[in-house]
């Protein structure tokens, strides 16, 4: 924790180059001669020098006028930097080391510092607040690296000097020679002071320095203690606050003349998406003024720029969402109370929001939920007066194309399971169940038979025989159904096929009988062919028959 907490506090720090590319090495030693050779040069100019700042120093005494005094001035000040300027360079020269060298790290870490805090101040504060610990420690070492480097140029300087003035002869020389001495000796003894200094820091933090447990829960500590406690103080309010809203906003609605035709049209839909986009921005204005009352201003900075980037972000992702807000308006392609069909079901619109609702009454558990970007692509019309919403209930038996027979047990939006006869469960997903065309039979079906005889009794065919038939069948369907359930019967002769005379026996019933299907349409072949038994009418096959030439 502790070395994530210091590579945390290295990036947020300002960002300062290696020691070896700030401060440059010391140039290599000269030879003593040639040293004292180049300082000789250099006198006569600073003397010189120094006696025309003397020379103008006496002329700003004497001046009267404050016009004069002021002309004097100004070259006084012009001179003493010109003198300064040569000294530096005669201690240059003398020591080997530049004054802007000495002093540069520590101003320009100052200046990077100042620019990175004014650029990132509440947010930075807050991180630096939070990594002070690992960042001071790697402070002190970076200080400690460059009073090092500064010792050891002050070292080099001084052993500079000291060849250089064995050397010298000249008194104006060694004066001058002695000045820079007593500057660099005082350096040397500044650097030593404040390298033990340091020392004596860094190995009492290290003595000090918390454990990693230590360190990570006292920061969680800390957080919930300060910006922990503010941020759920915040969370708190913005649910509060919308909640509060939309219960103030449900109890105007049931008393609006907007709402009081169910809420379908244009004007009730606009007012229910402002009063919501109304709980959003007060449930953000008080996490807001949570943040500002409680004076965390890292948290309420975090907050705004959150907003601001999302605002920012809204004018590129805004546009996609003008259709669904048409949508929720109830001005696009689905319309509330209209019928739709989804995953091939059927579905009555019954809400249109970021969450649609969909219902089916004639399906169990047939509440359907969609967002609305789901919505989009669909398409609704309105409904038919009597349109029934499935094929279908439970307790219904039905019949589908493939051959499957049964009760419909249960149908939900998923699937349907059919009771077949015999105990067995058939389950089919609803979307299949559909696409086999189920035909309802608890409302009524018709049993169709053809049945034939043979040519022989040609004469009779369409006299007697049918009536014949049709006393035999309608009374043993009533003995086995009851009258009531028969619902009408019809026996008519059909055509002459190749090998018989054809008779269809058309007989309906109620859906009370539906579950003896089977049995019913055994029972009239059964029948017919007890007619023909008891009349002596033969019953044909397929023949074929071969005439001679």
């Amino acid at each position: 924790m502790r070395h994530f907490l210091f590579l945390f506090s290295c990036w947020l720090a300002p960002a300062t180059p290696l020691l070896s590319q700030e401060i440059p090495q010391p140039p290599p030693p000269v030879e003593g001669g040639k040293s004292a050779e180049r300082l000789r040069t250099l006198i006569p100019a600073l003397t010189a020098a120094e006696k025309e700042l003397d020379a103008e120093q006496d002329r700003f005494a004497q001046a009267v006028t404050p016009d004069e005094k002021a002309e004097i001035a100004t070259e006084v000040d012009q001179q003493r930097e010109r003198v300064n300027q040569l000294r530096d360079n005669f201690r240059t020269l003398a020591t080997g080391v530049e004054e802007g060298t000495y002093l540069s790290e520590a101003e320009k870490a100052v200046s990077w510092q100042k620019n990175l805090e004014d650029i990132v101040a509440p947010i930075s504060q807050g991180v630096r607040e939070m990594t002070a610990g690992p960042r001071q420690m790697a402070e002190l070492r970076k200080e400690l690296e460059i009073w090092n480097e500064r010792k050891r140029l002050s070292d080099a300087a001084m052993a500079r000097l000291e060849e250089v003035a064995a050397f010298i002869d000249s008194e104006e020389i060694l004066g001058e020679l002695e000045g820079a001495r007593k500057l660099w000796n005082s350096r040397q003894a500044e650097t030593e002071s404040r390298i033990q200094v340091l020392t004596q820091q860094i190995e009492e933090r290290e003595k000090n320095d918390p454990s990693t447990w230590e360190a990570v829960s006292g920061f969680f500590a800390d957080f919930w203690r300060s910006r922990g406690l503010n941020l759920l103080l915040a969370i708190f309010a913005a649910v509060t606050v919308f909640l509060f809203s939309r219960r103030i906003y449900r109890s105007v609605r049931r008393f609006s003349p907007l709402h009081r035709k169910g809420g379908g049209n244009l004007a009730a839909r606009s007012a229910d998406l402002l009063g919501a986009a109304v709980s959003v921005l007060l449930a953000l204005l008080f996490v807001i003024l949570v943040f500002y009352l409680r004076g965390d201003w890292l948290l309420l900075t975090l907050t705004v720029l959150a907003i601001l980037g999302i605002l920012w972000a809204s004018k590129e992702a805004l546009p996609p969402y003008i259709d669904q807000i048409r949508m929720i308006l109830n001005l696009g392609p689905v319309r509330q109370g209209e019928r739709l069909v989804y995953d091939g079901i059927p579905w009555r619109v019954d809400r249109l929001n970021f969450y649609c609702e969909f219902t089916n009454p004639d399906l169990s558990g047939g509440l359907l939920r969609l967002p609305i970007r789901d919505v989009m692509p669909l398409h609704s019309r309105p409904v038919v007066a009597k349109e029934p919403w499935f094929p279908t209930h439970e307790g219904n038996w039905a019949k589908l194309e493939d051959g499957v027979f049964g009760k419909i047990i249960q149908q939900t939006p998923d699937q349907v399971v059919v009771l077949r006869l015999g105990g067995s469960l058939k389950t089919i997903p609803t979307r299949k169940f559909l696409e086999q065309n189920p035909e309802n039979l608890s409302h009524g079906f018709r049993i169709s038979v053809t049945f034939g005889i043979d040519y022989q009794h040609q004469s009779i065919c369409t006299t007697g025989v049918p009536e014949i038939f049709q006393k035999a069948v309608e009374h043993r369907l009533i003995e086995a159904v009851e009258r009531e359930n028969l619902r009408s019967l019809k026996v008519e002769f059909a055509h002459a096929g190749a090998s018989s005379l054809d008779y269809a026996i058309l007989a309906d019933f109620t859906g009370e009988v539906a579950s003896r299907l089977n049995v019913l349409e055994r029972l009239i072949h059964k029948t017919c062919v007890e007619v023909c038994n008891e009349h002596d009418w033969v019953v044909p096959f397929t023949q074929i028959t071969v005439h001679q030439a």
